[in-house]
């Protein structure tokens, strides 16, 4: 199976090859397990390296069948050159495969977080349209209720409390997230509380604050820490690329 290498993309993703729809992938590892910087993708007749790292998402990767398929080295390396026998090479089962949801047209961050099997990786999407460029964002993925606390002024004498709920599949991601959009260069002090499952959130777990942009999206994931049976906060910054 080949990507069609042109279909649907801008100029600038046919310019650099980097398709116009497709999936980013990021890394989120509570547990600390580590996940291979450094993988493989089909990209038309090529296959192509993609770094996926826990700060910033990948390059976009189009999906072939409703999936996307990494190797951890390059199973045809002479493949798209006019190198004849790379036509008869035989490629090897994919090291490991992500299935991804919806339409092949979407545009999708993928979040990754790695278990010691690889193929046992879980995953979340959702779509980047979800996230405006600017912002700050957090998506509840722990167990534990949370709530949090902003002010334009650092000593909360003015407030907006807003509670957020643990994320759930059967709910959609959007249920689990909570958004300031601002302007550009507002900065804003915020808690977070957490509580037990079922109860109200009365624990704080951190205090800071945050400068808006209106180049990308500082997106915040609350994890559960499974050392600490505490949550555990990861920043994404997205920035949205043209293609």
């Amino acid at each position: 199976m080949m990507l069609m290498p042109l279909q649907g993309q801008t100029k600038r993703a046919a310019s650099t090859g980097e398709p116009a729809s497709g999936v980013r992938f990021v890394v989120c590892s509570p547990a600390g397990i580590e996940f291979p910087s450094r993988l493989f993708v089909r990209r038309a007749q090529e296959f192509v390296p993609i770094n996926i790292g826990s700060r910033t998402p990948s390059e976009r990767v189009a999906p072939v069948g409703g999936k996307v398929e990494f190797w951890k080295q390059n199973p045809n390396p002479a493949a798209g050159t006019k190198d004849k026998k790379a036509k008869n090479v035989k490629i090897p089962k994919a090291d490991f495969s992500v299935s991804v949801p919806g339409s092949a047209d979407d545009k999708k961050i993928c979040i990754l977080t790695p278990k010691s099997d690889i193929n046992k990786t879980s995953t979340i999407f959702f779509s980047e349209s979800d996230f405006p460029r600017k912002g700050m964002h957090l998506i509840n993925l722990s167990s534990y209720p949370l709530q949090i606390i902003t002010s334009t002024d650092i000593s909360f004498k003015e407030s907006t409390k807003d509670d957020i709920n643990p994320y759930r599949s059967d709910a959609g991601i959007k249920k689990s997230c909570w958004s300031f959009k601002g302007n550009k260069g507002q900065q804003v002090a915020f808690i977070l509380k957490y509580g037990e499952p079922g109860t109200k959130p009365s624990k704080q777990f951190k205090t800071s604050n945050f400068v808006l942009s209106d180049r990308q999206s500082i997106i915040n994931l609350v994890v559960k820490d499974p050392k600490t049976k505490k949550p555990k906060l990861f920043t994404i910054q997205v920035t949205q690329n043209k293609g």
